[in-house]
């Protein structure tokens, strides 16, 4: 209990800092938006083709795309994408050091978004990728996003379409 209660403060502490950081970062959309990186929680009722329509949609391929999906435990097998991050690919200090997780945030995004609610492994992993524009929900810290939705949103077309309007609004 006691080490449980020790990791997630160290975990919560690495958060803050990283969020403190893009916080002071000067971000915005790129023009035209050439690669997306999504990090999904499968809690949503989702499927990773919505994904690959919705960068159809901006003008993408599926090679623009890469997705990576939190899995509570390392058994099994994730059919959603082929990257996936679990609580074992966060050091018990809070270091990021999972091969998936490792790969994710190397790339640079133009857009990455964050499909989850309240997940700090999911936080931390989001604070470290490199990313000139951010979307996610309101149940996150406002630090983390640049385009923030309800998460009332319940059904991905709702989102796809408040999405794309507001991509398209902002210059």
């Amino acid at each position: 209990m006691i080490f449980k209660s020790l990791h997630e403060s160290l975990l919560n502490k690495k958060i803050k800092k990283s969020l403190n950081v893009l916080d002071s970062e000067n971000r915005i959309k790129p023009n035209p938006i050439k690669t997306i990186g999504c990090i999904v929680d499968p809690m949503f009722p989702v499927d990773v083709n919505n994904f690959n329509k919705l960068a159809f949609k901006i003008g993408l391929k599926e090679k623009d795309l890469k997705i990576i999906t939190f899995q509570e435990d390392d058994n099994g097998f994730n059919i959603f994408s082929n990257m996936n991050i679990t609580p074992s690919s966060i050091s018990f200090t809070g270091e990021i050091k999972g091969n998936d997780s490792l790969e994710f945030i190397s790339y640079d995004f133009d857009l990455l978004i964050n499909f989850f609610n309240n997940n700090n492994i999911l936080t931390l992993l989001s604070s470290k990728v490199n990313a000139k524009f951010r979307v996610g929900f309101d149940s996150v810290d406002s630090k983390l996003n640049d385009l923030i939705f309800s998460k009332k949103i319940k059904k991905f077309n709702d989102f796809e379409v408040e999405f794309v309007k507001y991509l398209k609004l902002i210059k």
